[in-house]
């Protein structure tokens, strides 16, 4: 049985997490609650999160990975040792950030009424950037 670590992130807002992660391929399940995860078994286990990516979707061998709201209303996300040590570790998670970025700064100028007119993916030393030019309608 692989050991779930919980990684503190910086992540506050449900909505382009779910976009985040829908936007990287893997379908989530929203429990406003909170639902167990689940090991490669399938053998229930103690954490519990609010998103949640079923192992089924990950790897023939994967844990459940999840997101958990915290009292300070961030989110941590839970990865089992196992995961992390096939690309959901920090990198992924790296990339699960800059998504939600991206995310809520299309929903805000949506709110405010701007309109996106081009979408740049950038490489630097530091890995990709993605840049976003909006107009007006």
């Amino acid at each position: 049985m692989s050991k779930y670590d919980s990684f503190q992130t910086t992540l506050t807002e449900e909505e382009p997490l779910i976009a985040a992660l829908q936007g990287l391929g893997y379908p989530v399940e929203i429990h406003a609650s909170g639902a167990c995860l689940y090991g490669y078994h399938g053998d229930e286990r103690p954490e519990r999160a609010q998103i949640i990516i079923r192992r089924e979707h990950l790897n023939c061998a994967s844990n459940d990975i999840g997101f958990a709201r915290q009292q300070d209303g961030r989110f941590i996300a839970i990865v089992s040792e196992y995961d992390q040590s096939i690309g959901f570790g920090q990198v992924w998670l790296n990339r699960v950030h800059q998504s939600y970025k991206e995310q809520r700064t299309l929903a805000m100028a949506r709110r405010q009424g701007y309109v996106l007119r081009s979408r740049h993916v950038i490489q630097t030393e530091k890995g990709e950037q993605v840049k976003l030019i909006f107009g007006t309608r």
